[in-house]
């Protein structure tokens, strides 16, 4: 089930990448928080269904509490910041941060969990550090100067985004017999109540700004809501709820990987010889956790 899981997080991975290209174009031309919200709109209401479908034949107040507080703090304040860095960085060089997780989560884990990292486990991260380091270098040596403003949206997003993993895993903790589908459920419910309560200080032109968009555009936003927040995030927290922590946020650093990989095609250019080192480390790390 361990394996199932990195692989769940690889998938889920090259599902947001996918869908942050989309994210970042809308993040610019309406806004970050118009389109953190109407991303979690969608994968609510696609969650509402499931939950419709597949209830919890029992509520566990406390998990449900954990959940919803992750949501609120991951999806809807965390994700918000992500976006502005979107927006200004880019989600290439935006998830670059995002290697900061597996030390913030590797120790906080170990801490609170007792999770315990295996020789393989622990080269393997470092194979994954080696790969986001590489992004950044070619990043680097592309642009030769970096958005301050920008890294500070980006390093917010990343710390709330660790604190809501950390809450989502204690919600599993208290709750084993929840699944992935119901815990992302509450998450979402719980970024829908911090949307709410903004709207009462300020709108957010929820519906407007979407009927004034084209008629693909409005096709391509629903896809790209469903592939990185509704898709991706279920198969994440199933990845969370079975895998070890640092193991699956170190997955999750791959991402400046795949979306700039994903940029690439979409500018049909050719990869770099840093893309192409990243790339070989990345294979390499994520051979010695589902092989050895």
């Amino acid at each position: 089930m361990e394996n199932l899981s990195y692989l769940m997080a690889l998938c889920a991975n090259l599902s947001f990448s996918s869908a942050s290209m989309v994210y970042a174009k809308y993040s610019r031309e309406v806004s970050p928080l118009w389109m953190n919200a109407f991303k979690s709109g969608v994968a609510l209401a696609a969650l509402t269904l499931m939950f419709v479908i597949n209830p919890v034949k029992s509520f566990e107040l406390s998990s449900i509490g954990f959940f919803m507080v992750s949501g609120f703090i991951g999806l809807c304040i965390g994700d918000f910041f992500l976006l502005k860095a979107f927006a200004t960085l880019g989600p290439g060089r935006t998830l670059i941060l995002f290697g900061f997780h597996p030390l913030i989560l590797g120790t906080l884990s170990y801490i609170l969990y007792g999770e315990v990292l295996t020789a393989n486990k622990l080269i393997s991260i470092l194979f994954f550090i080696g790969c986001l380091t590489s992004i950044s270098l070619e990043s680097y040596q592309k642009n030769r100067s970096w958005n301050l403003k920008g890294l500070g949206f980006a390093l917010l997003g990343v710390l709330l985004d660790a604190a809501g993993i950390l809450l989502t895993r204690q919600g599993f903790e208290s709750a084993p017999e929840y699944g992935a589908s119901q815990a992302h459920f509450f998450r979402t419910l719980g970024a829908g109540v911090g949307f709410f309560l903004w709207m009462q200080i300020k709108p957010i032109g929820f519906f407007k700004s979407y009927l004034d968009l084209g008629k693909k555009q409005k096709v391509v936003l629903i896809i790209a809501s469903l592939a990185g927040t509704f898709l991706s995030l279920l198969l994440y927290l199933g990845a969370i709820k079975y895998g070890d922590l640092a193991i699956v946020t170190a997955i999750a650093i791959t991402g400046p990987l795949f979306a700039t990989l994903l940029e690439l095609i979409s500018e049909r250019q050719l990869p770099s010889r840093l893309h192409l080192v990243a790339l070989g480390l990345f294979a390499v790390g994520f051979s010695l956790l589902v092989v050895f």
